[in-house]
């Protein structure tokens, strides 16, 4: 009797150590909807979804500013980048110092961009906007022990993504009432990225220099490649466009965060963030109204390169939480980066970032 009372107490003993160790040790079902902050967009990203609300000036265009006709850098705007990058799955393994050695994760991101011009007195405040969805983003990252420069390497891919834009309901009106020769241009497309990352900044709140180069390939073939003309016969002159012999957009980016030093801390770093794209400027002519006719400047298809630059502070809360709000300075320079108005030439934009990051 004795003898069995000891090995049922031996057995319970070893289920409850059996189970506590199953309780700690990550297994691949646990890693379901679970986040993960490798891979994850700079600030200084064009399209991403990092959420952010921008107030600034940039470039008027006549046919969005229906009452002047300004070629000045002095446009009061707002722009508004809503993201989400929804959790899919997250597993670790292995040790590098004090963290794991690799990761593997995917998630499924969403992001759309609003172009508002909130003061002029006949135009409606949204004037542009655009939108992507598309495939799981999956991503994979290497952590390296010691104090090296190099903490770490991860990779990003981004198999379908699709990009579909429109107007503003005035500008539309505008173009048929004047008889434009394009009433709308569709841009829509889908395409693939890749990107590498050297010094990811996972959740690291130390000291950080991090660079990335990434490259987005279209694959779709549909119109005129980036974009087609919408058809409107009663509006819209024949327009013969060639189709793009672009596919590819790649770009480089840096990013630096600092956690000590002067108005400096781990729980308001000081951020800033570049970037150079080569995007392509379609060859859409332009058009202007002399004497009640259309003059028409041809415009050669190219790639263009374009500088976006923020500086500012990033705040975390006092837990140990990720998410984080930011206070930035943005400058951007370029083809205008967002929906149908993209292909104007020189856009500039100067103002004041509110980001939030889960």
């Amino acid at each position: 009797m004795k003898i069995r009372k000891f090995i049922f107490l031996a057995l319970l003993i070893a289920s409850f150590q059996l189970a506590k160790a199953q309780s700690t040790t990550q297994t691949i079902v646990d890693g379901l909807l679970e986040p993960a902050y490798y891979g994850k967009p700079f600030v200084s990203e064009i399209h991403s979804t990092i959420s952010k609300v921008e107030l600034g000036y940039s470039k008027s265009y006549s046919e969005f500013n229906l009452l002047e006709e300004n070629q000045k850098f002095e446009r009061p705007v707002v722009e508004m980048h809503l993201g989400m990058d929804a959790p899919l799955f997250a597993y670790q393994w292995g040790t590098a110092g004090n963290s794991y050695k690799w990761g593997v994760a995917m998630s499924l991101p969403l992001s759309v961009h609003v172009l508002e011009d909130m003061w002029d007195p006949v135009t409606a405040p949204v004037i542009n906007t655009d939108y992507r969805f598309g495939s799981p983003r999956i991503r994979a990252i290497r952590n390296f022990a010691g104090n090296g420069f190099l903490k770490n390497i991860s990779v990003s891919w981004l198999p379908i993504f699709h990009e579909c834009t429109h107007l503003g309901d005035e500008i539309t009106i505008y173009r048929k009432d004047e008889n434009f020769p394009i009433t709308r241009i569709n841009v829509s497309y889908e395409y693939t990225e890749l990107q590498l990352t050297l010094n990811d900044p996972d959740k690291s709140r130390e000291n950080l220099n991090s660079f990335r180069i990434g490259g987005m390939y279209r694959i779709s073939n549909r119109g005129l490649g980036w974009y087609s003309i919408r058809p409107d016969a009663e509006a819209t002159q024949p327009v013969e466009l060639l189709p793009s012999s672009y596919h590819l957009e790649y770009y480089g980016q840096y990013q630096f965060q600092r956690s000590s030093g002067f108005l400096a801390s781990k729980r308001v770093m000081n951020i800033l963030s570049f970037e150079a794209r080569n995007r392509l400027r379609y060859g859409i002519p332009m058009f202007r109204k002399v004497n009640d006719a259309w003059e028409t400047t041809e415009v050669k298809e190219r790639m263009q390169w374009n500088l976006n630059l923020y500086f500012g502070w990033k705040f975390y809360p006092k837990s140990n939480l990720n998410h984080s709000i930011s206070f930035l300075a943005h400058v951007y320079k370029g083809i205008n980066p967002y929906g149908q108005l993209r292909n104007y030439p020189s856009y500039p934009f100067y103002g004041v970032s509110l980001t939030y990051e889960p």
